[in-house]
């Protein structure tokens, strides 16, 4: 287990931690983004590795959610560098001050003289705490190690009035080359894409994108490792990685599972279909596809399927697939991808390349309408 971990379940990526941060120690890259889809893991990466880890180098590091508070970023960036400076449990005894009205930062310049380099920042007056100056304090203070992470870091992407804060913390994290390192993270492929890969993107090249590995069989042998220790019998660990693999890789998934098995005697068959009833309402999902237009269901599968949608043969199997077998223009495919954009579906990777957003729903699109396996539906396994 990596420092301060006391799950037992847990299963490290210790190599992925230091891989990291051994780019920063040595100067090679001031900034990483972490890719990944919802319940990958990512966040139990962060708490158990990333951070402890970082923090066994010597690192200061200050976490900041935006989720937390969705309609004040700046504030949950800079609760969590008091937090870092002034230690645990600000946030939670401050809140209230920090939701006081206002922004923290109005605008920011800056520049380079024979003096260094020079920040100008206009602070608003109403603000609980100023980010530019915490900022300062958290770069003296980790003296060459300070580090910042920035969870879902695509929500400030997502509203205009956002792009001043964005400015800001480009500006200061520029400023700060080589003393505050980031790690951004992010669930949304369609937010880091407006992010970082646009031309006109606001991290645009200025931080190296890490795509989050699965976890694999040897999670799954870990897990069986721990039952074997807990109860003297043999888990079905087999059959555990086929359902983890059917289920797009779920660590939570797999581990609601394992304790299904261990606490109730549950097979992992019958594991599974509890498991997954209470992870994802797939009812939903019906509701969701019965809403569709027909072309947006199409589009969507033709995406699960792995189809280039806008190329002739992507659209040609399109048509094959709609009543009547007309085949979509480029642009009526682009349609339906932007409605299925607006309901958070799919995220456009750039370069005419689209993908499904949530992996859930993809796992069911592909096991009910392109792979279908009745062994894994859950309508068969009661």
């Amino acid at each position: 287990m990596t420092p301060e971990t006391k799950d037992s379940l847990l299963f490290p990526r210790t190599n992925l931690a230091e891989g990291i941060l051994v780019t920063f120690e040595s100067r090679l890259q001031n900034a990483a983004t972490i890719f990944a889809p919802r319940r990958k893991g990512k966040t139990t990466f962060l708490i158990n590795d990333l951070i402890p880890i970082a923090k066994a180098h010597g690192f200061i590091v200050a976490t900041a959610d935006l989720w937390f508070d969705k309609a004040h970023p700046e504030r949950v960036i800079a609760g969590a560098l008091y937090e870092a400076i002034h230690g645990a449990g600000f946030l939670r005894r401050n809140w209230l001050k920090l939701m006081r009205p206002g922004s923290l930062v109005q605008s920011v310049e800056g520049g380079a003289s024979t003096d260094g380099v020079t920040l100008k920042a206009e602070l608003a007056k109403e603000g609980g705490l100023n980010l530019i100056e915490l900022f300062e304090r958290f770069r003296i203070l980790g003296n060459g190690k300070a580090l910042l992470i920035i969870d879902e870091v695509q929500h400030l992407a997502s509203r205009k009035e956002f792009e001043d804060l964005t400015a800001t913390l480009r500006s200061l994290l520029q400023h700060a080359h080589g003393e505050v390192f980031a790690v951004f993270t992010g669930s949304s492929q369609d937010g880091l894409h407006r992010m970082f890969r646009r031309t006109r993107a606001p991290f645009y090249q200025f931080s190296h994108e890490i795509q989050f590995p699965n976890l694999g069989l040897e999670f799954v042998q870990h897990l069986g490792q721990r039952f074997r220790e807990i109860t003297g019998r043999e888990w079905e660990v087999n059959a555990a990685f086929e359902r983890f693999a059917a289920r797009g890789y779920m660590p939570k998934y797999i581990r609601d599972v394992f304790l299904l098995c261990l606490t109730e005697g549950l097979s992992v068959r019958d594991a599974d279909h509890r498991a997954w009833s209470t992870m994802t309402d797939e009812g939903n999902f019906e509701n969701l596809i019965l809403e569709m237009a027909p072309l947006d269901f199409t589009v969507l599968i033709g995406l699960v399927k792995g189809l280039s949608v806008f190329s002739t043969e992507g659209r040609e199997w399109i048509g094959s697939e709609m009543p009547g077998g007309h085949v979509p223009s480029a642009a009526t495919v682009q349609t339906a991808l932007k409605r299925l954009q607006r309901r958070d579906l799919v995220g456009n990777l750039g370069h005419g390349e689209w993908a499904i957003e949530d992996i859930a729903m993809e796992g069911y699109l592909r096991r009910n309408f392109v792979e279908i396996d009745p062994q894994l539906g859950t309508e068969n396994d009661q």
